[in-house]
């Protein structure tokens, strides 16, 4: 079987980006349940032959204690808006799509747990819906491809391995390494200072951890500036690489299994005044979901590099 994993809060923020002006004639916002629903359709349609499930967030209580700040400055989205999660989850469950999470964990850590879970039952090409760069710690060629989806002028794109290293100049197995010393703006996380990050990843590509990167680095002709940088901020990465190295042996994460209700995806239609998509076609498309009918997967990918800065 092939799974199209959907990284669902990602999704969600973004179509709600897209769509935020939305509203019902009676005023309640339904940019993102409207956003959220077109594109999972339209990607159903394209990729009928791969089991879709949705991953959702939990805080994650582990990376807060390593680092209150974790995230920090990232803009919160109004409760009147944040209601239409539950009316998404509520179709999801309804039109034959399973959805996972697990309390005190980011969607990511699941992800990439289900994903080696996907790899062990013989699975074909894994796909990963998601423009969150942890994202690429999965990429093996073969096996799991991520899908970046179109972002404003950006167009969609997909990862395999040589794509990972043509952007960061290391493999997917070396990136959270990489990114330990280099940092992520979008996630606050702070990497040494001032370094270039052709340096970062040419020592990362000869080593496998932390101490050996330091073992590396004595080979390497440093500025008095860099060998101060890299010195004072070890602490700094070690701690880094315990909240950006994915885990992928999560244990007892909820899984809510699907149904099919017609009935319950007409009445939210309803509720946020879609007209423009028939339940009947929702239906048609997401049965295969429940492997009541597949038709043939996409038998390949176009693979394209991009900057994610």
């Amino acid at each position: 079987m092939q799974y199209f994993i959907i990284d669902a809060l990602n999704l969600a923020y973004r179509v709600h980006n897209a769509n935020f002006e939305l509203k019902t004639s009676t005023g309640l916002f339904s940019g993102m349940f409207f956003g959220f629903v077109r594109t999972v359709l339209s990607l159903k349609k394209k990729y009928r032959g791969y089991k879709f499930v949705v991953i959702w967030d939990s805080k994650p209580i582990a990376k807060y204690a390593l680092q209150s700040d974790y995230k920090a400055g990232r803009a919160s989205l109004a409760p009147t808006v944040m209601s239409q999660i539950d009316d998404i989850k509520d179709f999801l469950y309804n039109a034959g799509v399973d959805q996972y999470c697990k309390y005190g964990e980011e969607a990511d850590d699941v992800i990439a747990t289900l994903v080696d879970r996907y790899k062990d039952e013989g699975a074909g090409t894994v796909v990963v819906y998601s423009n969150d760069k942890d994202m690429l710690q999965l990429v093996e060629n073969g096996k799991v491809i991520v899908y970046k989806p179109k972002v404003g002028v950006s167009p969609e794109k997909f990862y395999d391995e040589e794509a990972v290293k043509n952007q960061f100049g290391v493999s997917p197995k070396k990136l959270s390494l990489f990114r330990s010393f280099d940092g992520d703006n979008s996630d606050n996380i702070t990497g040494v200072e001032r370094v270039p990050r052709k340096l970062i990843a040419r020592v990362v590509n000869a080593s496998d951890s932390v101490d050996s990167f330091y073992a590396e680095l004595e080979k390497e002709k440093l500025t008095d500036f860099q060998k101060r940088s890299f010195a004072e901020g070890k602490e700094r990465v070690e701690t880094n690489l315990k909240i950006v190295a994915l885990k992928k042996d999560l244990q007892d994460i909820t899984h809510q299994i699907s149904q099919i209700d017609k009935n319950k995806i007409t009445e939210l239609f309803k509720k946020f005044e879609i007209k423009s998509i028939n339940p009947d076609i929702v239906i048609d498309i997401f049965s295969s979901v429940l492997n009541i009918r597949y038709t043939e997967a996409r038998p390949s990918f176009k693979v394209e590099s991009y900057s994610l800065f």
